[in-house]
């Protein structure tokens, strides 16, 4: 009757980890996608589906790489190779290739999928879509702009006053 139970008990248990691990995938606001070490699409978030225009079904078992511009595809098969050997995390940014033909600039992060075995059967790429970051910076560096010009127009005002004043 113990062991049933101690059974049961640990069922449920995993059952709520893999409904909650379900749940982050799911809530993530940034792509998360997986693939096999050939590269072909094993997962697909909802994040990834809004920010790509791809639904899951439309890539899954696709080569990852089609998804990217042809300028960073070489640095792609780079960073699977460099994974292949040093296991650590990389991080690049890469233009992610949307649906309506748009560019859109990532910072990915990619990461070494192990099985229970801690043997490598693929990758997790978790990737942040820097639209708004970069626009950001953008505003900032026209404030600063128009900031330096504000000082060096109030320079000038103060040179042709001082001649006048005299």
């Amino acid at each position: 009757m113990d062991d049933i139970t101690e059974q049961i008990r640990l069922s449920e248990e995993v059952l709520r980890v893999q409904r909650h691990l379900a749940s982050v995938f799911e809530s993530a606001n940034d792509i998360i996608l997986s693939t096999d070490t050939e590269g072909k699409i094993l997962s697909w978030n909802p994040a990834a589906e809004k920010i790509s225009g791809y639904l899951f079904d439309e890539v899954k078992g696709c080569i990852v790489l089609n998804y990217f511009a042809e300028k960073d595809r070489e640095d792609i098969k780079k960073t699977y190779s460099k994974l292949r050997t040093v296991k650590r995390p990389q991080v690049a940014e890469w233009v992610l290739l949307t649906k309506d033909k748009k560019n859109i600039q990532v910072s990915w992060v990619c990461s070494v999928l192990k099985n229970e075995y801690s043997q490598s059967m693929g990758i997790v790429i978790v990737g942040r879509d820097l639209t708004e970051q970069r626009k950001m910076e953008w505003q900032l560096l026209q404030s600063q702009k128009f900031a330096a010009l504000g000082v060096m127009a109030g320079g000038i005002a103060h040179e042709i006053r001082n001649p006048l004043a005299i």
